[in-house]
C-alpha cells in the first residue's frame, strides 16, 4: 500500500494545530467570561480587569495549589469518578451512562490507536522502515499485527454499540425532543461513518494482500467483510499501478484517518466540547468553593 509521508504530516499537524487552536480559543472565551465574577470587590468597589494571559497563570497556579494540597487524593478521585468514570450519570441513568462510556471510551482508544498506525504506516515509506523504527513499524505500522488490528476493531465495535443504543434509546423514549440522543445524532453518523471506513480499509487491505485467516482473524470486522468480498469477487479490491499497490486500501485509509482527526480536531470548537473539556470542569465545578 503506497501511502505519502508528506501528506500524513500536513493531515497531522492541520489536525493538531485546529485541536489546540479550538482549545485554547475555548479557554479564552471561559477566561473572558469569569470578569462580571472577579471585577467586583466587597462594597462594589470596581478594580482593574486582568488580561486573559494573567488569569490563566493565576487560575493554573490556583489549580497546582489545590492538586498540590491536602487535598490532592481527592482531587484525583474527582478527576476520575466524576470526569472520567462519570459516577453521576451512572446513577442518573445506567442507559445513558452505557451510551456516554461507549461511545467516549470507545473514541478515545480508536484515535489513540489510529494516530499510532498513521505514525507507523509515516515511518516506512514504502514499506520499509526508517531508521530504527523497525520494531515500532512491526507493531503500529500494520493492520496485520495482532495488537493493532485487535484494538482498533475493538474499540470501533464499541464505537458501533453504543450509536446503537442510543438509537434504540431514542426511538422508544416518549419525550424525544429531550433527548440528549437527538442533540448529538450527527456526533453519532459521524464517527460511525468514519469507523465504517475504517472497517472497508481494513477488509479491502486483508483482501488485496491475501491476509492469512489467522492473522486477520484478531480484527474480526475487517476479516469478515473481506470474506465477504472474496465471496461476492470484488476483485477490484485489490486494484494496483505500477509502483501504487493496493490502491482501494489507499484510498479508505485516508478516508477514515482524515475524517477522524478532522472530527477531533472540531471537537473543542461546537456542542462536542465537552469530551475534551468535561474531565476539567467536573473538577473545578466539585472544588471551585474549596478554601485553604
Amino acid at each position: 500500500m503506497f501511502i505519502s509521508t508528506i501528506s500524513l504530516g500536513v493531515i497531522l499537524g492541520l489536525a493538531m494545530f485546529l485541536f489546540f487552536f479550538g482549545f485554547f480559543f475555548r479557554l479564552s472565551i471561559w477566561l473572558r467570561g469569569k470578569d462580571d465574577e472577579e471585577d467586583l470587590r466587597p462594597g462594589n468597589k470596581l478594580v482593574k480587569k486582568r488580561s486573559r494571559i494573567k488569569k490563566f497563570f493565576i487560575y493554573n497556579v490556583k489549580f497546582l495549589q489545590l492538586l498540590f494540597s491536602r487535598n490532592f487524593f481527592k482531587v484525583v478521585r474527582s478527576f476520575f469518578v466524576d470526569g472520567i468514570i462519570h459516577l453521576n450519570l451512572f446513577k442518573e441513568s445506567r442507559l445513558k451512562w452505557f451510551i456516554h462510556i461507549f461511545m467516549f471510551w470507545g473514541l478515545l482508544s480508536f484515535t489513540v490507536i489510529s494516530i499510532l498506525h498513521m505514525i507507523g504506516v509515516a515511518a516506512a515509506p514504502g514499506g520499509l522502515p526508517a531508521g530504527d523504527l523497525s520494531w515500532y513499524v512491526r507493531v503500529f505500522g500494520t493492520i496485520e499485527n495482532s495488537f493493532t488490528g485487535f484494538i482498533m476493531d475493538v474499540s470501533k465495535i464499541v464505537i458501533l454499540s453504543g450509536a446503537f443504543i442510543a438509537v434504540l434509546r431514542f426511538l422508544f423514549l416518549k419525550k424525544k425532543m429531550k433527548s440528549v440522543e437527538l442533540k448529538d445524532k450527527s456526533a453519532g453518523v459521524i464517527i460511525s461513518a468514519i469507523a465504517l471506513a475504517s472497517f472497508f480499509y481494513e477488509a479491502s487491505y486483508y483482501f488485496a494482500a491475501r491476509t492469512p485467516s489467522g492473522v486477520a482473524a484478531f480484527a474480526p470486522g475487517g476479516f469478515i467483510l473481506s470474506h465477504i468480498a472474496g465471496l461476492l469477487k470484488l476483485d477490484w479490491l485489490a486494484f494496483s499501478a505500477g509502483n501504487f499497490i493496493y490502491i482501494p486500501a489507499a484510498v479508505f485509509f485516508y478516508i477514515y484517518i482524515t475524517g477522524l482527526l478532522l472530527f477531533v480536531a472540531f471537537i473543542p470548537y461546537g456542542k462536542y466540547s465537552h469530551m475534551v473539556f468535561g474531565p476539567m470542569v467536573a473538577v473545578y465545578n466539585k472544588f471551585a468553593g474549596v478554601k485553604k
